[in-house]
């Protein structure tokens, strides 16, 4: 995959490197804001547009979210998500500025992520209901079905690295290849007018695409706390 020029290609096949440094960085930096606004007076919103209350509104959304599709269990999986969420999101809108080389725009970053999202609900599932249990929910119905339905049950496991991967990756890689490819390949008056719907687009791609992967990691995991049930 040929990514769009940014300033870490001086890094060469460690390009990705920076590139998620930076995020990370980013996110800390918001995370400490954020919580460095946290008080007496938290209770109380800010009289103005600030970032501590657009990180409340997505956490409180993402909060609702999670208890709804995970269930009582929610707040033990919330670091992780809401973690996980942010850094993607992040990554996303890293892919909106020209020259800027963003994670989430590189297969690796997003097959990590997905790993770590597919394990947590394995895991968590075992822990629910021990491995037995597992392997028993992955093979429902008569015995005699178990060498049917157990090969089909675990490819459609597998199957979910790849899809949240190769979504994330197709959105962002294209979103950011779109954006550069019209500021430097068309006339003045293209190039400066054009990009301002793509930025539109583009924002509204990041935000969705980093929402699908959160909720997909937490239908994920409520799936396998309540097959336990």
């Amino acid at each position: 995959m040929v990514h769009a020029p940014s300033i870490f290609d001086s890094f060469g096949a460690f390009a990705i490197a920076p590139a998620i440094g930076f995020a990370v960085l980013t996110t800390l930096l918001i995370a400490w804001r954020v919580g460095a606004a946290v008080g007496p007076d938290s209770l109380i919103p800010d009289a103005r547009f600030s970032l501590r209350n657009v990180v409340e509104v997505l956490f409180e959304g993402v909060c609702g979210l999670a208890e709804d599709v995970i269930g009582h269990d929610w707040k033990s999986y919330m670091p992780l998500i809401a973690t996980l969420g942010l850094f993607i999101l992040i990554g996303n809108l890293m892919n909106l500025i020209p020259g800027l080389g963003a994670p989430t725009g590189f297969i690796e970053t997003n097959l990590s992520w997905a790993i770590l999202s597919v394990l947590t609900a394995e895991v968590a599932s075992i822990r629910i209901h021990g491995f037995g249990g597992w392997l028993k929910h992955l093979a429902p119905g008569p015995w005699w079905l178990a060498p049917l339905i157990l090969p089909i049950e675990l490819f459609s496991h597998l199957v979910r690295f790849f899809s949240l991967t190769i979504r994330l990756t197709a959105n962002m890689f294209a979103d950011h290849t779109l954006l550069s490819m019209f500021l430097g390949a068309f006339p003045i008056v293209v190039a400066v007018l054009v990009p301002w719907v793509v930025l539109g687009l583009g924002l509204f791609v990041c935000f969705v695409q980093a929402f699908i992967f959160t909720f997909l990691t937490m239908l994920y995991i409520g799936m396998g706390i309540e097959e336990s049930h």
